[in-house]
């Protein structure tokens, strides 16, 4: 890397251009953190009106991840510090865009510049580290945003380092969070920060990339490849995502919300398909009851015709003068009748089956409407005996000492 030029400032390094914006917000918050109380009596400590606490800089850092791999020993050192990791990110991030607004309100800033330069001194005073911001930089609010920039003495790494211990991985996550989450509220752009070298791992400084999501990964490789940094080193850079887990966690809600429409679509189409299924087994129970009624109307119609049409012209026909042979071939025309109907009237119920043929051929004139006397006429008897074939046929007919038109019965029959 070229050597840089700064303009050093009381408790941040600016490129020269940035100086006098960052030494007039360096001077708001000297005077801001100048006018101190403290209160143990109510266990509250104020700077300018406005209550902040201490915390251990170690318990927040090294003691932090020592704890987070004790409970999760079972899952290793991995997950440990992914959770690790996560957690101060997200915690450090929401810390800095609170601390940003409550500043740029009291401040009255407006300009992302100016809102940007109240950062450093900020984190000087709380005891996070020194800012040294590079001169590549380009503050801009959309996502051509790219910081670089290197905090010298920060909380988290001296923590390590006081420890003895040197780690593979870069550990100044709570300042990663914080100064994107102060930048991303000043400039009004989702950005993040990784932390591509550190001093806890062996590395010169602590030096920070700071960009929109969408580009870091792409800023992190071109920097890597300037600064000679090998590719096995730089491909394990962590990139932090702020609430990670509220991501995912959405992501899974999304997915089982997905699921469950997926399911209750099927469900749906199934109860449809099931519906329609049913509709179809009661229509076609319809149509097998008509298909059964249309057969058993058609037996009986076929031995009420074989009764009215044909079985009273053969009676005649055996009283009239014929030869001894025509009566062997009509005894077997009614022996093979008998056969044909016989299987049939065992099945049926039809009311015409117990009359005679001459009370058939009586009930089909009188359902067709002919008079007694006509009737008479046409069978060539009494009236007296249509009389008593109409008694007889109510009576075969369940008619008998009941109200019921004879002719509106019969006809109700065929319906």
């Amino acid at each position: 890397m070229n050597r840089i030029s700064y303009t050093d400032l009381d408790m941040v390094n600016v490129p020269k251009n940035l100086q006098k914006i960052f030494r007039r917000t360096q001077n708001y918050v000297k005077n801001y953190f100048s006018i101190a109380q403290q209160n143990p009596e109510k266990g509250s400590i104020e700077f300018s009106g406005e209550r902040y606490i201490l915390v251990r800089a170690a318990s927040m850092s090294k003691e932090f991840f020592d704890m987070m791999a004790l409970l999760y020993k079972d899952r290793g050192k991995k997950e440990a510090r992914d959770l690790s990791f996560n957690f101060l990110f997200d915690i450090a991030h929401s810390i800095g865009k609170a601390d940003a607004k409550s500043f740029f309100s009291k401040m009255k800033l407006t300009d992302p510049i100016e809102k940007l330069s109240a950062g450093p001194a900020h984190f000087a005073y709380t005891g996070w580290a020194s800012v040294k911001i590079h001169p590549l930089s380009n503050p801009v609010p959309d996502k051509n945003f790219y910081l670089i920039y290197d905090h010298p003495y920060s909380f988290e790494a001296q923590a390590w380092e006081e420890k003895g211990e040197k780690t593979n991985f870069p550990v100044c996550v709570m300042n990663s969070g914080y100064s994107s989450g102060w930048c991303e509220e000043s400039f009004g752009v989702s950005l993040v920060t990784a932390e591509v070298e550190c001093r806890a791992k062996g590395d010169r400084y602590c030096r920070f990339i700071m960009a929109h999501p969408s580009r870091l990964k792409g800023c992190i490789t071109d920097y890597c490849k300037k600064a000679y940094i090998k590719y096995d080193h730089y491909k394990k850079i962590d990139i932090p995502e702020f609430f990670k887990r509220k991501r995912l966690q959405d992501e899974l809600k999304d997915h089982k919300v997905h699921l469950e429409k997926l399911i209750q679509k099927r469900t749906d189409k199934l109860t449809k398909t099931n519906q329609r299924l049913e509709e179809a087994n009661i229509a076609l129970k319809v149509v097998l009851k008509q298909m059964e009624q249309k057969e058993k109307n058609d037996k009986e119609n076929f031995l009420i015709n074989i009764k009215q049409s044909i079985m009273p012209y053969l009676q005649e026909l055996a009283q009239t003068d014929i030869s001894r042979g025509q009566q062997v071939l009509l005894d077997q025309l009614e022996k093979n009748i008998d056969q044909i109907t016989s299987p049939l009237i065992g099945k049926l119920s039809s009311k015409y089956l117990n009359l005679t043929p001459m009370e058939i051929k009586v009930a089909t004139l009188v359902k067709n409407g002919v008079v007694n006397k006509e009737i008479a006429q046409i069978l060539t008897v009494s009236l007296n005996t249509i009389t008593s074939h109409r008694y007889k046929i109510r009576t075969k007919l369940g008619l008998k000492n009941k109200n019921i038109n004879l002719r509106s019965y019969l006809l109700s029959l065929e319906e």
